[in-house]
């Protein structure tokens, strides 16, 4: 019993904990991993951001915007309905009709996240980002 009750107790901290993080701090910390990439040549920005970029954009007056993007979408599974029944007699099977009450079918959620760099003669000059999944992205 007393190992029982340890275990509960070290899931519930876990939980208690793991939802002490917002989503500003998530940000932040995401914004300053980004940050950290500034200045950097266009060779080391690709190496930092693990990959090649998904768009390059060539603007007029010779800069360039790297554009990569994730898609962290996910589904959620929803609930099942419950069923009650209704008519019949007695507590054991005595017939009757069971019909399903309430529910919520899974539904898509989507999650993307966009980074631009602005790359300025050959240096890592500027950046932006956008999307509610770019919490869950590591570049």
């Amino acid at each position: 019993m007393m190992y029982v009750d340890r275990v509960l107790l070290s899931i519930v901290a876990a939980a208690i904990l793991a939802g002490c993080e917002t989503r500003a701090e998530r940000e932040a910390v995401f914004d300053n991993q980004l940050r950290a990439m500034s200045g950097a040549s266009e060779a080391g920005l690709l190496g930092s951001m693990g990959r090649i970029p998904d768009n390059t954009y060539q603007l007029e007056d010779g800069n360039r915007i790297l554009q990569w993007k994730w898609d962290t979408s996910y589904i959620d599974p929803g609930m099942p309905p419950m069923y009650q029944r209704f008519g019949g007699w007695g507590w054991g099977w005595g017939g009757g009709l069971w019909i399903p009450l309430g529910g919520i079918p899974p539904t898509l959620v989507r999650q993307g996240c966009i980074v631009e760099w602005t790359m300025v003669g050959g240096s890592a000059q500027g950046y932006r980002w956008q999307g509610a999944g770019c919490q869950k992205v590591t570049p």
